[in-house]
Protein backbone atom coordinates (compact mmCIF):
# COMPACT_ATOMS: atom_id res chain seq x y z
CA UNK A 1 0.00 0.00 0.00
CA UNK A 2 1.04 3.90 -0.59
CA UNK A 3 2.72 5.11 2.27
CA UNK A 4 3.22 9.44 3.20
CA UNK A 5 6.23 10.55 0.56
CA UNK A 6 6.21 13.88 2.88
CA UNK A 7 6.80 14.11 6.47
CA UNK A 8 5.76 18.12 8.32
CA UNK A 9 8.66 17.52 10.30
CA UNK A 10 11.31 16.35 7.27
CA UNK A 11 9.48 17.34 3.87
CA UNK A 12 10.62 15.45 0.75
CA UNK A 13 12.99 12.97 1.82
CA UNK A 14 14.66 10.74 -0.10
CA UNK A 15 14.19 7.02 0.27
CA UNK A 16 16.65 5.09 2.17
CA UNK A 17 17.51 1.76 1.79
CA UNK A 18 18.27 -0.13 5.47
CA UNK A 19 21.54 -2.85 5.76
CA UNK A 20 21.12 -5.52 8.76
CA UNK A 21 24.49 -5.89 11.08
CA UNK A 22 25.92 -8.70 12.51
CA UNK A 23 25.30 -8.65 16.02
CA UNK A 24 26.10 -10.85 18.71
CA UNK A 25 22.89 -13.12 20.55
CA UNK A 26 21.70 -11.60 23.19
CA UNK A 27 19.91 -12.82 25.95
CA UNK A 28 16.03 -13.80 24.75
CA UNK A 29 17.00 -13.21 21.33
CA UNK A 30 16.87 -16.18 19.01
CA UNK A 31 17.13 -14.46 16.04
CA UNK A 32 19.89 -16.27 14.12
CA UNK A 33 21.92 -14.20 11.55
CA UNK A 34 21.93 -12.16 11.80
CA UNK A 35 20.01 -9.56 13.99
CA UNK A 36 18.87 -6.38 12.74
CA UNK A 37 20.93 -3.21 13.95
CA UNK A 38 19.78 -1.60 10.46
CA UNK A 39 22.20 1.10 8.73
CA UNK A 40 20.72 2.61 6.56
CA UNK A 41 21.85 4.02 3.00
CA UNK A 42 20.35 6.83 0.88
CA UNK A 43 19.00 5.85 -2.91
CA UNK A 44 19.63 7.39 -5.94
CA UNK A 45 15.93 7.43 -6.38
CA UNK A 46 12.16 8.44 -4.58
CA UNK A 47 10.90 10.02 -2.02
CA UNK A 48 9.99 8.38 1.22
CA UNK A 49 8.67 9.61 4.56
CA UNK A 50 10.84 9.44 7.87
CA UNK A 51 8.88 9.14 11.35
CA UNK A 52 12.11 10.34 13.15
CA UNK A 53 13.38 13.25 15.05
CA UNK A 54 14.67 16.60 13.45
CA UNK A 55 18.03 17.83 11.93
CA UNK A 56 18.49 20.11 15.02
CA UNK A 57 19.31 16.80 17.00
CA UNK A 58 22.54 17.05 19.37
CA UNK A 59 25.96 15.72 18.60
CA UNK A 60 25.52 13.20 21.05
CA UNK A 61 23.09 11.34 19.66
CA UNK A 62 23.59 8.30 18.44
CA UNK A 63 22.15 7.41 15.49
CA UNK A 64 21.75 4.04 13.48
CA UNK A 65 19.43 5.54 10.80
CA UNK A 66 20.77 7.58 8.52
CA UNK A 67 18.51 10.13 5.83
CA UNK A 68 18.16 12.91 4.07
CA UNK A 69 17.55 14.64 7.77
CA UNK A 70 20.55 13.49 9.17
CA UNK A 71 24.07 15.02 8.85
CA UNK A 72 27.18 14.58 10.03
CA UNK A 73 27.46 17.59 12.04
CA UNK A 74 23.78 16.03 13.66
CA UNK A 75 24.83 12.14 14.16
CA UNK A 76 27.69 9.81 14.21
CA UNK A 77 27.14 5.71 13.01
CA UNK A 78 27.79 2.56 15.38
CA UNK A 79 28.74 -0.88 13.21
CA UNK A 80 29.49 -3.66 15.34
CA UNK A 81 31.01 -6.78 13.42
CA UNK A 82 30.63 -9.89 16.28
CA UNK A 83 32.44 -13.27 16.10
CA UNK A 84 30.58 -14.76 18.18
CA UNK A 85 27.08 -14.52 16.44
CA UNK A 86 29.37 -15.45 13.20
CA UNK A 87 30.27 -18.51 15.51
CA UNK A 88 26.86 -19.16 16.27
CA UNK A 89 26.02 -21.65 13.22
CA UNK A 90 28.99 -23.14 11.23
CA UNK A 91 27.52 -20.04 8.70
CA UNK A 92 28.25 -20.37 4.80
CA UNK A 93 31.33 -18.80 4.21
CA UNK A 94 30.11 -16.64 1.48
CA UNK A 95 26.80 -16.02 3.59
CA UNK A 96 29.57 -14.39 6.16
CA UNK A 97 31.80 -12.39 3.53
CA UNK A 98 28.34 -10.85 2.31
CA UNK A 99 27.31 -9.34 5.12
CA UNK A 100 30.46 -8.35 6.59
CA UNK A 101 31.51 -7.05 3.67
CA UNK A 102 28.49 -5.13 3.05
CA UNK A 103 28.97 -3.53 6.03
CA UNK A 104 32.50 -2.25 5.50
CA UNK A 105 31.81 -1.18 2.17
CA UNK A 106 28.63 0.89 3.57
CA UNK A 107 30.91 2.21 6.76
CA UNK A 108 33.25 3.45 3.79
CA UNK A 109 30.09 5.28 2.41
CA UNK A 110 28.92 6.92 5.22
CA UNK A 111 32.59 8.01 5.69
CA UNK A 112 32.99 9.28 2.15
CA UNK A 113 29.83 11.27 3.01
CA UNK A 114 31.23 12.86 5.97
CA UNK A 115 29.88 10.64 8.85
CA UNK A 116 31.52 9.79 11.65
CA UNK A 117 31.18 6.14 12.10
CA UNK A 118 32.55 4.09 15.13
CA UNK A 119 33.02 0.73 13.74
CA UNK A 120 34.05 -2.49 16.11
CA UNK A 121 35.27 -5.51 15.90
CA UNK A 122 34.58 -7.17 19.13
CA UNK A 123 33.78 -10.36 20.43
CA UNK A 124 30.17 -10.12 21.09
CA UNK A 125 27.51 -7.24 20.45
CA UNK A 126 27.47 -6.85 23.76
CA UNK A 127 30.81 -5.86 24.35
CA UNK A 128 30.94 -3.55 21.18
CA UNK A 129 28.23 -1.65 22.76
CA UNK A 130 29.90 -1.44 25.99
CA UNK A 131 33.03 -0.55 24.48
CA UNK A 132 31.11 2.32 22.62
CA UNK A 133 29.02 3.82 25.68
CA UNK A 134 31.90 3.77 27.37
CA UNK A 135 33.62 6.44 25.34
CA UNK A 136 30.08 7.94 24.55
CA UNK A 137 28.98 7.88 28.32
CA UNK A 138 24.40 8.70 28.36
CA UNK A 139 24.32 8.79 24.11
CA UNK A 140 21.09 7.83 22.85
CA UNK A 141 20.96 5.08 20.09
CA UNK A 142 18.39 5.42 17.34
CA UNK A 143 17.55 2.07 15.33
CA UNK A 144 14.50 1.26 13.34
CA UNK A 145 12.73 -2.11 13.91
CA UNK A 146 14.61 -5.25 13.86
CA UNK A 147 12.49 -7.90 11.79
CA UNK A 148 13.81 -10.86 13.88
CA UNK A 149 11.80 -11.86 17.08
CA UNK A 150 12.69 -10.70 20.21
CA UNK A 151 15.67 -8.41 19.24
CA UNK A 152 14.20 -5.39 20.27
CA UNK A 153 13.65 -6.03 24.01
CA UNK A 154 17.58 -7.69 24.09
CA UNK A 155 18.86 -4.63 22.40
CA UNK A 156 17.56 -2.33 24.62
CA UNK A 157 18.54 -4.39 27.58
CA UNK A 158 22.19 -4.30 26.04
CA UNK A 159 22.36 -0.05 25.48
CA UNK A 160 20.54 0.50 29.13
CA UNK A 161 22.93 -2.38 30.35
CA UNK A 162 25.66 0.10 28.97
CA UNK A 163 24.18 3.29 30.05
CA UNK A 164 22.85 4.43 27.50
CA UNK A 165 19.18 4.91 25.93
CA UNK A 166 17.37 3.07 22.93
CA UNK A 167 14.31 4.51 20.68
CA UNK A 168 13.32 2.13 17.99
CA UNK A 169 11.70 3.66 15.00
CA UNK A 170 9.12 1.62 12.45
CA UNK A 171 10.43 -0.82 9.94
CA UNK A 172 10.09 1.07 6.61
CA UNK A 173 11.39 -2.10 4.34
CA UNK A 174 7.86 -3.47 3.98
CA UNK A 175 5.49 -3.23 1.29
CA UNK A 176 2.48 -3.41 3.85
CA UNK A 177 2.87 -2.08 7.39
CA UNK A 178 2.07 -4.31 10.62
CA UNK A 179 -1.26 -2.38 11.05
CA UNK A 180 -2.84 -2.93 7.88
CA UNK A 181 -1.75 -6.53 7.49
CA UNK A 182 -2.88 -6.94 11.23
CA UNK A 183 -6.40 -4.92 10.30
CA UNK A 184 -6.55 -7.40 7.31
CA UNK A 185 -6.14 -10.34 9.33
CA UNK A 186 -8.60 -9.42 11.87
CA UNK A 187 -11.32 -12.23 12.13
CA UNK A 188 -10.00 -14.93 10.06
CA UNK A 189 -9.41 -18.12 10.44
CA UNK A 190 -7.00 -18.86 8.62
CA UNK A 191 -4.10 -16.54 6.98
CA UNK A 192 -3.89 -17.90 3.41
CA UNK A 193 -0.99 -16.06 0.91
CA UNK A 194 -3.27 -16.21 -1.73
CA UNK A 195 -6.20 -13.62 -0.32
CA UNK A 196 -3.81 -11.07 1.15
CA UNK A 197 -1.69 -10.86 -2.30
CA UNK A 198 -5.03 -10.18 -3.45
CA UNK A 199 -5.65 -7.42 -1.09
CA UNK A 200 -2.20 -6.21 -1.58
CA UNK A 201 -3.04 -5.85 -5.64
CA UNK A 202 -5.72 -4.33 -4.74
CA UNK A 203 -4.13 -1.17 -2.67
CA UNK A 204 -1.15 -0.99 -4.67
CA UNK A 205 -3.15 -1.14 -8.43
CA UNK A 206 -0.43 -3.03 -9.60
CA UNK A 207 -1.53 -5.58 -12.51
CA UNK A 208 -5.07 -4.38 -12.42
CA UNK A 209 -7.56 -3.55 -14.85
CA UNK A 210 -10.44 -1.20 -13.63
CA UNK A 211 -10.56 -3.13 -10.66
CA UNK A 212 -9.92 -6.95 -11.66
CA UNK A 213 -7.00 -8.07 -12.16
CA UNK A 214 -5.05 -8.37 -15.50
CA UNK A 215 -5.70 -11.17 -18.01
CA UNK A 216 -8.92 -12.19 -16.16
CA UNK A 217 -6.97 -14.18 -13.60
CA UNK A 218 -5.30 -13.21 -10.39
CA UNK A 219 -2.98 -16.24 -10.42
CA UNK A 220 -1.02 -17.89 -13.22
CA UNK A 221 0.83 -20.52 -11.05
CA UNK A 222 -0.31 -23.52 -13.14
CA UNK A 223 0.64 -21.84 -16.49
CA UNK A 224 4.28 -21.53 -14.59
CA UNK A 225 5.34 -25.76 -14.56
CA UNK A 226 7.44 -25.78 -17.44
CA UNK A 227 10.38 -27.91 -18.14
CA UNK A 228 13.08 -26.78 -20.43
CA UNK A 229 14.54 -29.39 -23.56
CA UNK A 230 18.22 -30.69 -22.73
CA UNK A 231 20.69 -27.98 -24.16
CA UNK A 232 18.44 -25.39 -23.43
CA UNK A 233 20.93 -21.94 -23.04
CA UNK A 234 20.09 -20.69 -20.41
CA UNK A 235 21.44 -16.47 -19.72
CA UNK A 236 24.52 -16.42 -17.29
CA UNK A 237 23.73 -14.32 -13.92
CA UNK A 238 25.85 -11.41 -13.51
CA UNK A 239 28.73 -12.46 -11.04
CA UNK A 240 30.46 -8.99 -9.72
CA UNK A 241 34.39 -9.29 -8.96
CA UNK A 242 35.53 -9.04 -5.43
CA UNK A 243 37.34 -5.53 -4.81
CA UNK A 244 40.30 -5.33 -2.12
CA UNK A 245 37.53 -5.04 0.84
CA UNK A 246 35.69 -7.96 -0.48
CA UNK A 247 39.17 -10.27 -0.70
CA UNK A 248 40.46 -9.08 2.65
CA UNK A 249 37.14 -10.45 4.09
CA UNK A 250 37.24 -13.87 2.06
CA UNK A 251 40.71 -14.41 3.18
CA UNK A 252 39.50 -13.42 7.55
CA UNK A 253 36.41 -16.09 7.13
CA UNK A 254 39.15 -18.53 5.53
CA UNK A 255 41.54 -17.93 8.21
CA UNK A 256 38.62 -17.47 11.20
CA UNK A 257 35.98 -20.06 10.16
CA UNK A 258 37.62 -22.65 8.50
CA UNK A 259 35.15 -25.55 9.59
CA UNK A 260 32.18 -23.47 8.07
CA UNK A 261 29.84 -24.77 5.15
CA UNK A 262 30.83 -23.89 1.96
CA UNK A 263 33.54 -22.45 0.04
CA UNK A 264 34.46 -19.18 0.05
CA UNK A 265 35.05 -19.30 -3.74
CA UNK A 266 33.91 -18.09 -6.53
CA UNK A 267 32.14 -15.27 -4.28
CA UNK A 268 29.96 -12.74 -7.15
CA UNK A 269 27.30 -11.53 -4.94
CA UNK A 270 26.22 -7.93 -4.72
CA UNK A 271 27.60 -5.56 -1.90
CA UNK A 272 27.34 -2.23 -2.72
CA UNK A 273 23.75 -0.49 -3.75
CA UNK A 274 25.00 -0.23 -7.00
CA UNK A 275 26.03 -3.57 -7.65
CA UNK A 276 22.22 -4.36 -6.06
CA UNK A 277 20.63 -2.03 -9.09
CA UNK A 278 22.77 -3.61 -11.67
CA UNK A 279 21.57 -7.03 -10.80
CA UNK A 280 18.16 -6.04 -10.62
CA UNK A 281 19.09 -4.22 -14.03
CA UNK A 282 20.13 -7.55 -15.58
CA UNK A 283 17.70 -9.74 -14.33
CA UNK A 284 15.24 -7.20 -16.05
CA UNK A 285 16.57 -7.66 -19.23
CA UNK A 286 18.08 -11.00 -19.64
CA UNK A 287 15.53 -13.26 -17.47
CA UNK A 288 12.37 -11.64 -16.61
CA UNK A 289 10.34 -12.83 -19.84
CA UNK A 290 11.50 -16.43 -19.03
CA UNK A 291 11.01 -16.48 -15.24
CA UNK A 292 7.46 -17.63 -14.99
CA UNK A 293 7.59 -20.63 -17.25
CA UNK A 294 10.52 -21.97 -15.53
CA UNK A 295 10.33 -20.63 -11.86
CA UNK A 296 9.40 -24.18 -10.84
CA UNK A 297 11.76 -26.86 -13.13
CA UNK A 298 15.73 -28.10 -11.45
CA UNK A 299 18.09 -28.53 -13.90
CA UNK A 300 21.58 -29.90 -12.78
CA UNK A 301 24.73 -28.03 -13.68
CA UNK A 302 22.38 -24.52 -13.92
CA UNK A 303 22.16 -22.72 -10.37
CA UNK A 304 20.32 -19.68 -11.93
CA UNK A 305 18.10 -20.70 -14.50
CA UNK A 306 15.54 -17.58 -15.12
CA UNK A 307 15.74 -16.94 -11.26
CA UNK A 308 16.51 -12.94 -9.94
CA UNK A 309 18.69 -14.20 -7.49
CA UNK A 310 17.72 -10.61 -5.79
CA UNK A 311 16.85 -12.09 -2.42
CA UNK A 312 20.53 -11.47 -0.30
CA UNK A 313 19.85 -7.68 -1.96
CA UNK A 314 16.76 -7.07 -0.41
CA UNK A 315 17.02 -8.90 2.67
CA UNK A 316 20.34 -6.66 3.23
CA UNK A 317 18.40 -3.69 2.04
CA UNK A 318 20.34 -2.86 -0.74
CA UNK A 319 17.11 -2.99 -2.79
CA UNK A 320 13.86 -2.26 -1.50
CA UNK A 321 10.74 -3.95 -2.18
CA UNK A 322 8.52 -1.48 -3.75
CA UNK A 323 11.85 -0.19 -6.19
CA UNK A 324 11.82 -4.09 -7.15
CA UNK A 325 8.28 -4.14 -8.18
CA UNK A 326 8.09 -0.51 -9.68
CA UNK A 327 10.88 -1.51 -12.01
CA UNK A 328 9.70 -4.68 -12.58
CA UNK A 329 6.45 -3.54 -14.02
CA UNK A 330 7.84 -0.63 -15.95
CA UNK A 331 10.25 -2.73 -17.71
CA UNK A 332 7.19 -5.85 -18.65
CA UNK A 333 4.79 -3.35 -19.30
CA UNK A 334 7.06 -2.33 -22.30
CA UNK A 335 5.75 -4.08 -25.53
CA UNK A 336 9.58 -4.60 -26.71
CA UNK A 337 10.57 -6.44 -23.91
CA UNK A 338 8.17 -9.62 -24.47
CA UNK A 339 7.36 -10.28 -20.98
CA UNK A 340 4.48 -12.17 -20.83
CA UNK A 341 1.56 -11.44 -18.07
CA UNK A 342 2.63 -14.87 -15.84
CA UNK A 343 6.41 -13.96 -15.59
CA UNK A 344 5.26 -10.31 -14.39
CA UNK A 345 2.72 -11.95 -11.98
CA UNK A 346 4.76 -14.61 -10.90
CA UNK A 347 7.89 -12.28 -10.03
CA UNK A 348 5.33 -9.94 -8.42
CA UNK A 349 3.94 -12.83 -6.12
CA UNK A 350 6.87 -13.39 -5.22
CA UNK A 351 8.03 -9.75 -4.16
CA UNK A 352 4.74 -8.07 -2.88
CA UNK A 353 2.78 -11.51 -2.12
CA UNK A 354 5.05 -14.11 -0.53
CA UNK A 355 7.64 -12.19 1.05
CA UNK A 356 5.65 -10.08 2.80
CA UNK A 357 3.34 -12.55 4.01
CA UNK A 358 5.95 -14.61 5.55
CA UNK A 359 7.14 -11.47 7.36
CA UNK A 360 3.84 -10.70 9.23
CA UNK A 361 3.11 -14.54 9.59
CA UNK A 362 6.27 -14.60 11.55
CA UNK A 363 5.72 -11.57 13.45
CA UNK A 364 2.37 -12.35 14.68
CA UNK A 365 3.49 -16.40 15.25
CA UNK A 366 6.59 -16.04 17.28
CA UNK A 367 7.89 -17.31 19.46
CA UNK A 368 5.66 -20.68 19.03
CA UNK A 369 6.54 -21.02 15.32
CA UNK A 370 10.46 -21.42 16.18
CA UNK A 371 10.06 -23.86 18.57
CA UNK A 372 7.11 -25.58 16.53
CA UNK A 373 6.81 -29.71 16.03
CA UNK A 374 3.46 -30.51 15.78
CA UNK A 375 3.88 -33.24 13.67
CA UNK A 376 6.54 -34.66 16.32
CA UNK A 377 9.05 -35.84 14.16
CA UNK A 378 12.73 -36.43 16.12
CA UNK A 379 14.98 -37.55 13.60
CA UNK A 380 18.63 -36.64 13.14
CA UNK A 381 19.12 -34.44 10.07
CA UNK A 382 21.25 -36.62 7.56
CA UNK A 383 24.92 -35.46 7.43
CA UNK A 384 24.19 -35.64 3.87
CA UNK A 385 22.84 -31.85 4.31
CA UNK A 386 26.76 -31.07 5.26
CA UNK A 387 28.06 -31.96 2.18
CA UNK A 388 28.66 -36.30 3.51
CA UNK A 389 27.31 -37.21 0.26
CA UNK A 390 24.46 -39.87 -1.29
CA UNK A 391 23.09 -41.31 -4.49
CA UNK A 392 20.36 -39.78 -4.64
CA UNK A 393 20.81 -37.35 -7.26
CA UNK A 394 18.17 -34.84 -6.69
CA UNK A 395 19.63 -34.32 -2.97
CA UNK A 396 23.73 -34.53 -4.04
CA UNK A 397 23.17 -32.38 -6.88
CA UNK A 398 21.19 -29.14 -4.48
CA UNK A 399 23.93 -29.68 -1.62
CA UNK A 400 26.69 -29.46 -3.98
CA UNK A 401 25.22 -26.18 -6.09
CA UNK A 402 24.61 -25.06 -2.42
CA UNK A 403 27.95 -25.59 -0.64
CA UNK A 404 29.44 -23.75 -3.97
CA UNK A 405 27.47 -20.83 -4.26
CA UNK A 406 25.09 -20.40 -0.68
CA UNK A 407 22.08 -20.62 -2.85
CA UNK A 408 19.48 -22.75 -4.44
CA UNK A 409 16.17 -21.70 -5.37
CA UNK A 410 12.49 -21.85 -3.75
CA UNK A 411 11.36 -25.87 -5.15
CA UNK A 412 14.55 -26.81 -4.22
CA UNK A 413 14.77 -25.80 -0.78
CA UNK A 414 10.83 -27.03 -0.87
CA UNK A 415 10.27 -29.94 -2.91
CA UNK A 416 13.91 -31.43 -2.67
CA UNK A 417 15.86 -30.69 0.61
CA UNK A 418 12.19 -29.72 2.55
CA UNK A 419 10.39 -32.61 1.57
CA UNK A 420 13.01 -35.05 1.77
CA UNK A 421 13.30 -34.11 5.99
CA UNK A 422 9.70 -33.56 6.09
CA UNK A 423 8.85 -37.48 4.92
CA UNK A 424 12.48 -38.45 6.24
CA UNK A 425 10.30 -37.22 9.99
CA UNK A 426 13.86 -34.97 10.60
CA UNK A 427 13.01 -32.78 13.57
CA UNK A 428 12.26 -29.73 12.15
CA UNK A 429 13.96 -27.30 14.41
CA UNK A 430 17.19 -29.09 13.17
CA UNK A 431 16.17 -28.23 9.87
CA UNK A 432 15.44 -24.67 10.30
CA UNK A 433 18.86 -23.98 11.78
CA UNK A 434 20.46 -25.89 9.23
CA UNK A 435 19.04 -23.31 6.62
CA UNK A 436 19.52 -20.50 8.64
CA UNK A 437 23.24 -21.62 8.45
CA UNK A 438 23.68 -23.01 5.13
CA UNK A 439 21.86 -19.71 2.87
CA UNK A 440 23.01 -16.38 2.17
CA UNK A 441 20.07 -15.20 2.25
CA UNK A 442 18.89 -16.65 5.14
CA UNK A 443 17.55 -14.37 7.77
CA UNK A 444 15.19 -15.99 10.71
CA UNK A 445 11.75 -14.11 9.89
CA UNK A 446 12.19 -15.54 6.31
CA UNK A 447 13.41 -18.96 7.20
CA UNK A 448 11.53 -19.82 10.08
CA UNK A 449 8.17 -19.28 8.60
CA UNK A 450 9.01 -21.03 5.57
CA UNK A 451 10.86 -24.05 7.23
CA UNK A 452 8.33 -24.68 9.73
CA UNK A 453 5.42 -24.09 8.31
CA UNK A 454 5.03 -24.04 4.93
CA UNK A 455 8.07 -26.98 4.67
CA UNK A 456 7.57 -28.73 7.41
CA UNK A 457 3.73 -28.24 8.82
CA UNK A 458 5.35 -27.87 12.33
CA UNK A 459 2.67 -25.17 13.15
CA UNK A 460 -0.08 -27.90 11.94
CA UNK A 461 -1.50 -25.58 9.01
CA UNK A 462 -2.17 -22.00 10.72
CA UNK A 463 -0.98 -20.37 7.78
CA UNK A 464 -0.80 -23.42 4.45
CA UNK A 465 -3.62 -26.01 3.93
CA UNK A 466 -1.76 -29.13 3.66
CA UNK A 467 1.65 -30.48 4.10
CA UNK A 468 3.95 -30.49 1.15
CA UNK A 469 4.77 -33.88 0.56
CA UNK A 470 5.77 -35.87 -2.57
CA UNK A 471 7.09 -38.41 -3.88
CA UNK A 472 9.75 -39.15 -7.02
CA UNK A 473 7.56 -38.91 -9.16
CA UNK A 474 7.55 -34.81 -8.42
CA UNK A 475 11.38 -34.41 -8.62
CA UNK A 476 10.70 -36.59 -12.17
CA UNK A 477 8.21 -34.16 -13.67
CA UNK A 478 10.44 -31.06 -12.56
CA UNK A 479 14.05 -31.76 -12.92
CA UNK A 480 16.45 -33.77 -15.04
CA UNK A 481 17.74 -35.04 -11.53
CA UNK A 482 16.74 -38.31 -12.29
CA UNK A 483 18.38 -39.61 -14.91
CA UNK A 484 21.43 -41.48 -14.43
CA UNK A 485 20.37 -41.26 -11.00
CA UNK A 486 21.27 -44.96 -8.63
CA UNK A 487 17.75 -45.20 -7.79
CA UNK A 488 14.45 -45.37 -9.91
CA UNK A 489 11.63 -42.95 -9.89
CA UNK A 490 8.88 -45.31 -10.91
CA UNK A 491 9.64 -47.88 -8.50
CA UNK A 492 8.45 -48.00 -4.36
CA UNK A 493 10.18 -51.53 -3.60
CA UNK A 494 13.43 -52.65 -3.93
CA UNK A 495 16.86 -51.93 -3.09
CA UNK A 496 17.07 -49.40 -5.97
CA UNK A 497 13.56 -48.01 -5.99
CA UNK A 498 13.66 -44.12 -4.96
CA UNK A 499 13.54 -43.14 -1.51
CA UNK A 500 11.40 -40.82 -1.85
CA UNK A 501 8.61 -43.16 -2.43
CA UNK A 502 9.00 -45.38 -0.06
CA UNK A 503 9.22 -42.55 2.59
CA UNK A 504 6.03 -40.75 1.01
CA UNK A 505 3.68 -43.46 1.53
CA UNK A 506 5.59 -44.28 4.91
CA UNK A 507 4.36 -40.51 5.90
CA UNK A 508 0.90 -40.59 4.86
CA UNK A 509 0.22 -44.20 7.15
CA UNK A 510 2.34 -42.76 9.77
CA UNK A 511 -0.04 -39.53 9.88
CA UNK A 512 -3.30 -41.09 8.26
CA UNK A 513 -5.14 -40.17 11.73
CA UNK A 514 -3.88 -36.87 11.99
CA UNK A 515 -4.41 -35.79 8.17
CA UNK A 516 -7.54 -37.36 8.19
CA UNK A 517 -9.81 -34.67 8.33
CA UNK A 518 -7.82 -32.68 6.19
CA UNK A 519 -10.06 -32.24 2.75
CA UNK A 520 -6.99 -31.83 0.60
CA UNK A 521 -5.48 -35.44 1.70
CA UNK A 522 -8.61 -37.00 1.71
CA UNK A 523 -7.86 -38.32 -2.12
CA UNK A 524 -4.21 -39.59 -1.51
CA UNK A 525 -5.17 -41.00 1.83
CA UNK A 526 -8.04 -43.51 0.37
CA UNK A 527 -5.99 -44.70 -2.51
CA UNK A 528 -3.27 -45.25 0.49
CA UNK A 529 -6.16 -47.38 2.43
CA UNK A 530 -7.53 -49.30 -1.07
CA UNK A 531 -3.93 -50.75 -1.26
CA UNK A 532 -3.79 -54.80 -0.24
CA UNK A 533 -1.91 -55.23 2.62
CA UNK A 534 1.14 -57.29 1.55
CA UNK A 535 1.99 -54.02 -0.72
CA UNK A 536 1.72 -51.40 2.35
CA UNK A 537 4.11 -53.90 3.79
CA UNK A 538 6.87 -54.06 1.78
CA UNK A 539 6.47 -50.23 1.09
CA UNK A 540 6.94 -49.59 4.92
CA UNK A 541 9.69 -52.26 5.35
CA UNK A 542 11.49 -50.52 2.34
CA UNK A 543 10.98 -47.13 4.06
CA UNK A 544 12.27 -48.88 7.30
CA UNK A 545 15.31 -49.51 5.31
CA UNK A 546 15.92 -46.46 3.59
CA UNK A 547 16.07 -45.08 7.27
CA UNK A 548 18.36 -47.42 8.06
CA UNK A 549 20.69 -46.25 5.03
CA UNK A 550 20.41 -42.77 6.39
CA UNK A 551 21.36 -43.57 9.84
CA UNK A 552 24.32 -45.51 8.37
CA UNK A 553 24.95 -42.38 5.88
CA UNK A 554 24.81 -45.30 3.29
CA UNK A 555 22.15 -43.96 1.00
Amino acid sequence: SERPRTCDAVPRLRRWISIPTPLAPLPGCASGFPTHDCLQQRSERGDRAWRGGSPERSRELLFVLVNAATTPDTARVVMIESDALARRLPHHKQKLVLFLSAMRHHAQALRDDGFEVDYYREESFASGLTRHFAAHPGVTLETMAPSDWGCVDALRAAVEGAGGRLVVHPNELWLTPDEEFDEWALGRKSLRLEHFYREVRRRTGWLMDDGAPAGGRWNFDADNRKTPDAGHAFPPAPRFEPDDTTRTVMREVEERYPDHFGSVDPFGWPVTRAQALEALEDFLRHRLASFGPYEDAMVAGEPTLYHSLLSPALNLGLLHPREVCERALAHAAEPSHGVPLQSIEGFLRQIAGWREFVHHVYRRGMPGLRTANGLEHDGRLPDLYWGAGTRMRCLAETVRQLGETGHAHHIQRLMVLGNFALIARVDPRELNDWFLACYVDALDWVVTPNVMGMSQYADLGTFTSKPYAASGKYVDRMSDYCAGCAYDPAKTTGHDACPLNSLYWDFLDHHAKRLGGNPRMALVLKSWERRDPESKAAILERAADVRGLLREGAL
